[in-house]
């Protein structure tokens, strides 16, 4: 066999393969170095996530104390402290019913005069604690005594000790009596504008308005809308001569019991939300016994009150309406016989002395621009002097109204 021999170059070729292959087995020292440097953030990292993982608890209870801290700073809003206030003054009335009077506060915090009488007094002021506790706040009492040997207790409210978390103050003044007031405006529903007019009063007037006028309905709806109470003034019978017809709508004597029904059925359809009715005229109907028995018995049916507006002093209507059942009361001061300011004035200074005598009572007047005018002077004071004006139909319900009766009423 023929002996081979390699040349230089063959082995230098065969040398440079085997150099690759041996670098291409092992890394070079710069891979080294990035595998050196990955794990060793790899180590970091589950080191810092094992920390975390095993630090204490104590951290985060500390977290939890301080949070509170911050939501007992806030500043609560106009309405969020309006509808603490409502949740207040519920417990309030529900506490006190009759007895109790929250005047009326337009503050941003509330800050309301609370009158009650001796007997509702502790009671009241054990509503508005408990009803703070059950909304999660703060209350802090000053006593102080009040005129003539009365009790006074301011009751404050707040979220956290500070300006800034109070929600209102509520003053609790002892009374001897609460004294309570009625005012009905007759004769609305031919024009609007002077039911706007009343609106813009700040006040419960009652609005009694005539059937099967042009505005009946749009006024009743307004003044439901303006959260004021309605009433049907519905037209009687007068005595001949005493002054013009009454109008659509009249009960007349000697009537049949359906038609007395269907007739206020007809005059109710167009006063919407009438809660109660007083008669329009009818200084011959309201003296007519058996015509008032009948004119009752509906009125009851539909579960509405009675205001006799008393055109006669003949009338019977007060004595049917109390047979029957009905919350019922009667006008004891007129207010515009005569259309000046001036007078309307006087009448009601003397409406203020018969409430101040009675305890409650109730005024009628008309939508003429001087009892406008005389009401927008007179009404504060009456506030001040503090006598709550009350819709018709919350004063034919107190326990004093029931008592009452005009002079000379006719009684069967």
């Amino acid at each position: 066999m023929a002996r081979q021999f390699f040349s230089p170059g063959r082995r230098r070729t065969s040398n440079n393969r085997r150099a690759r292959a041996r670098r291409r087995r092992s890394p070079s020292r710069r891979q080294a170095l990035l595998a050196f440097f990955g794990a060793s953030i790899l180590i970091v990292l589950c080191v810092a996530g094992a920390c975390k993982w095993l630090r204490p608890k104590t951290t985060a209870r500390k977290s939890s104390k301080s949070t509170p801290a911050k939501s007992t700073a806030k500043t609560l809003t106009d309405a969020e402290r309006r509808e603490i206030a409502a949740h207040v003054s519920s417990a309030i009335e529900r506490a006190g019913g009759d007895d109790v009077w929250i005047k009326p506060d337009h503050g941003a915090v509330p800050d309301p005069e609370v009158l009650a009488v001796s007997r509702a007094f502790d009671v009241v002021a054990a509503a508005i604690r408990q009803q703070a506790e059950k909304d999660g706040l703060r209350t802090a009492t000053a006593s102080a005594p009040g005129g003539n040997g009365s009790r006074s207790l301011e009751v404050t409210l707040s979220l956290s000790p500070g300006a800034s978390g109070v929600v209102g103050r509520w003053r609790l003044r002892e009374v001897p009596r609460l004294y309570r007031a009625a005012i009905v405006i007759d004769d609305l529903g031919q024009e609007i504008e002077p039911a706007r007019r009343i609106f813009a009063m700040p006040y419960a007037l009652t609005l009694s308005v005539l059937p099967g006028l042009p505005h009946s309905s749009e006024t009743a709806e307004d003044a439901h809308r303006a959260h004021r109470e309605v009433m049907l003034h519905l037209p009687m019978e007068a005595q001949p001569g005493s002054g013009p017809p009454p109008g659509r709508g009249e009960i007349k004597v000697g009537m049949p019991a359906g038609e007395v029904a269907e007739t206020i059925e007809r005059d109710l359809a167009s006063v919407p939300y009438a809660s109660g009715v007083n008669n329009h005229e009818g200084s011959r109907a309201t003296a007519d016994a058996p015509l008032m028995a009948e004119v009752m018995r509906t009125l009851g049916g539909r579960g509405l009150y009675f205001i006799d507006s008393r055109t006669s002093p003949s009338t019977v209507a007060l004595a049917a309406a109390r047979r029957q059942g009905l919350p019922t009361f009667y006008r004891s001061v007129f207010l515009d016989d005569t259309e000046t300011v001036a007078y309307t004035l006087g009448q009601l200074h003397q409406f203020r002395r018969v409430v101040e005598y009675q305890g409650v009572a109730l005024a009628i007047g008309h939508p003429h621009p001087t009892t406008l005018r005389a009401l927008e002077r007179f009404l504060p004071a009456l506030e001040q002097d503090n006598i709550e004006l009350v819709p018709a139909s919350e004063l034919v319900r107190l326990p004093e109204a029931a008592r009452l009766s005009p002079p000379g009423d006719k009684r069967e």
